[in-house]
């Protein structure tokens, strides 16, 4: 759209410019041929003018000084035994009206007369062209107009002489000035007009989107809080069924299992779209309770929660923490983020692997690395590890029990607490994900 208006302005200020220029030639032109008709008369009164002032008594070198007077007459002097009403008349121009000069000239270029208040300095040029010659010198353009006369009874044209019309150009550049602001202002009010059109169609557009994401939140928050009433109900059923195996068929002892084992997967996916549906609110956003917190602190114990599993998978899981590094934030939701991302760490690492989580402050950024030795991501997955619902083949084959919304959780957790979070990660060597929180000053 700018591109467009820029072009445009520059096709009108081009056509304008050009128009307005041919007006100011054209000017000269009607001035100078307008001119034109009184030249052999301005010429013949000019030569009796001269005549008149010789004096038989001076010195023919006197005589010959005096043939070039040192101040020329006035049009109206020499045309004053003419009865004419108005020796020359010019055409007007509303926007040409000061500083402007016509001079006549003989066939030799010698000045004869001139009128007006432009005086003009430089002489006339050679080759002429008929149509008339457009010259421009400090801010002053002039339209030389060659005139031929043709005699009484004779066919022949000669050359009687030329006319210079001249007018300043200052007139003309405030007028393009003018043309240029106009222009410029037009189009901002253009653009901001475009702009403010094109927001409030887009939010026009975008309002339906917005209304259906708001009742699609809706249903997932309302679908997620009642399904935890009968799931709760059936892991309470699966419960008392197995605390009292004596009463379970052994036939139907692996079935009991499996519908324990769905029903956990089934709460934990629930408990999952809940806890989305409320941090996609801006209300549960204001909710989250954000106090200094320790993050050495928060991470030794998530590690230790973790350690259980990884002794069982033989896996070296070390930490290398800097203290004294303070966030702001809700302590329960940065455990549930660092849980998730060491858990996966372990889960997705071989057995007698290696776990290495690691804290240090960049100038005014907490830095978290969780590094493992696993079985990685492939490049073309990295793009949807944050994706909810979104698994990859690998993970769904190393642990079917998951749901696809961890790293989604823990994505919008840590953009809640204004940070962020990345992932690096080469297929069979191992995956390294990066936490960056802004430190808070603790005192």
């Amino acid at each position: 759209m700018v591109a467009t208006l820029g072009v445009s302005f520059l096709v009108v200020e081009r056509w304008v410019t050009y128009d307005l220029n041919q007006q100011f030639n054209d000017y000269l032109l009607q001035l100078a041929e307008a001119a034109s008709q009184t030249l052999e008369i301005v010429k013949h009164e000019s030569n009796e003018h001269e005549e008149g002032e010789y004096d038989e008594d001076q010195l023919p070198e006197e005589h010959y000084q005096s043939y070039y007077p040192k101040t020329y007459p006035k049009l109206a002097d020499l045309m004053a035994g003419y009865d004419r009403h108005g020796t020359l008349a010019v055409p007007k121009h509303r926007l040409l009206y000061y500083a402007q000069g016509v001079e006549w000239f003989d066939e030799k270029q010698k000045l004869i007369i001139r009128e007006g208040d432009l005086d003009v300095t430089w002489s006339l040029s050679d080759n002429l062209q008929r149509s008339g010659n457009i010259l421009e010198r400090n801010k002053i353009r002039s339209l030389v107009l060659p005139v031929f006369y043709t005699p009484p009874r004779s066919e022949t044209e000669r050359l009687s002489g030329y006319i210079r019309a001249s007018h300043i150009t200052g007139v003309l550049d405030v007028q393009l000035e003018r043309l240029r602001w106009g222009l410029i202002i037009g189009g901002v009010v253009a653009v901001s007009l475009t702009a403010w059109g094109a927001i409030w169609l887009t939010n026009k557009s975008l309002q339906p989107i917005g209304e259906s994401f708001e009742r699609l939140k809706q249903f997932t928050a309302d679908a997620s809080h009642e399904l935890r009433s009968p799931l709760t109900a059936i892991k309470s059923s699966i419960s008392v069924l197995q605390s009292h195996p004596e009463r379970i068929d052994p036939v139907d002892k692996n079935k009991v299992d499996a519908i324990a084992d769905a029903s956990y997967r089934m709460t934990h996916l629930v408990e999952d779209l809940l806890l989305l549906a409320r941090l996609d609110g801006s209300v549960a956003l204001m909710s989250l309770e954000k106090i200094p917190l320790p993050l050495d602190e928060i991470l030794e114990d998530t590690i230790e929660f973790a350690r259980s599993e990884a002794e069982k998978k033989d896996i070296d899981l070390n930490s290398n923490l800097d203290s004294d590094i303070w966030v702001l934030g809700d302590g329960q939701q940065l455990q549930r983020v660092f849980s998730n991302l060491i858990e996966n760490a372990v889960q997705y690492t071989p057995k007698e692997g290696k776990v290495t989580v690691s804290l240090f402050a960049d100038n005014e950024t907490a830095i978290i690395a969780v590094e493992d030795t696993g079985i990685g991501i492939a490049p073309e997955e990295l793009p949807h590890i944050f994706e909810r619902l979104w698994r990859s083949e690998s993970a769904r084959i190393e642990r079917r029990e998951g749901t696809g919304l961890g790293m989604a959780i823990a994505q919008t957790l840590i953009q809640v607490h204004g940070g962020k979070i990345d992932v690096t990660s080469k297929v069979g060597v191992g995956s390294c994900f990066w936490v960056k929180l802004p430190i808070s000053l603790h005192t």
